[in-house]
């Protein structure tokens, strides 16, 4: 069991520092202006922000939820960036830019913010979540994203040919290590998953995912292309913030089974609406602005 742990422990470390690196690498200031400056952005940020976190907070408040498993459903939504969403977005063929936009600027909200939401989210959920100290939100999440980060967005601009071969293997080491570390701390969690999970954890988990794709979804309207890209950004937070939060303080650590449970429960239940919304947009027209043809975003 203690190297199970161990190695928890490892890939939870690891995988900020790849979603950093990933997120500098994609640093592509042409996507990024062309997102910006679409209406929807503001829409996409106001949805990540005040109304995932508010319904989230609402379900775990109004249910008869265990603390732990209120605590991960809020804590869940107050760390937005979507790394994982990209991919989704685009086999949807969603809006890219404005995603990355999304994605690169919710990332960074969130490491800001990160002091004062896990402050507010201790206020609410005191039983649950005791937040740590500074010094270890600096060294554990902080900075592990922010280096990275940055080094990642010098390589784009002084290689962008060596930024894009070292893009893909960061990607798929990032979204490997978070799967891994997923199913791991699933299967060493079987216990206090057993003694934390009632039917109404399932219930609230599905309110506040479907809950967020649609109002992704409408706050999308009215090209196909931008619902797509804020129905999936509204879902999918960044994990990989929420795990290092959940690993670097007792009694926290006991939320990182909830959390792995919630990702693959969301990701299913998404499921439904990506097969609507294949169906819905083959049968509409126009859309929201693309990429320019033979240009990709890397993301």
């Amino acid at each position: 069991m203690h190297v199970l742990h161990a190695i928890i422990g490892f890939l939870v470390s690891s995988f900020i520092v790849a979603l950093g690196l990933t997120q500098g690498l994609a640093w592509h200031l042409e996507d990024l202006g062309r997102g910006v400056r679409q209406p929807a952005f503001k829409r996409g940020l106001l949805v990540s922000l005040v109304g995932v976190p508010v319904l989230s907070v609402l379900m775990a408040k109004v249910l008869p939820l265990q603390p732990v498993a209120a605590s991960v459903i809020a804590l869940m939504a107050f760390c937005p960036g979507l790394p994982m969403s990209l991919n989704v977005i685009s086999h949807q063929k969603g809006n890219l830019p404005l995603a990355l936009a999304l994605s690169i600027t919710l990332s960074l909200i969130a490491i800001v913010m990160m002091p004062l939401s896990l402050a507010l989210l201790e206020r609410l959920f005191q039983l649950a979540i005791q937040p740590p100290s500074y010094d270890v939100l600096l060294s554990r999440v902080i900075l592990p994203f922010l280096v990275p980060f940055t080094l990642g967005i010098g390589l784009q601009r002084l290689s962008p040919v060596w930024a894009r071969r070292l893009l893909k293997p960061a990607k798929l080491y990032f979204n490997v290590a978070l799967a891994v570390a997923v199913l791991l701390v699933i299967a060493a969690s079987i216990p206090l998953l057993r003694q934390h999970l009632s039917p109404w954890v399932y219930v609230a988990m599905l309110v506040v995912t479907l809950g967020a794709a649609a109002m992704g979804h409408v706050a999308g309207r009215p090209r196909p292309q931008d619902r797509t890209a804020l129905a999936i950004s509204a879902v999918f937070g960044n994990p990989a913030f929420a795990f290092c939060l959940g690993g670097s303080t007792y009694p926290m650590k006991d939320l990182l089974g909830v959390m792995g449970l919630y990702l693959v429960l969301r990701t299913l239940a998404l499921l439904p609406y990506q097969i609507w919304n294949k169906r819905h947009q083959a049968s509409e027209h126009g859309g929201g602005p693309s990429l320019p043809s033979g240009r990709r975003v890397h993301a």
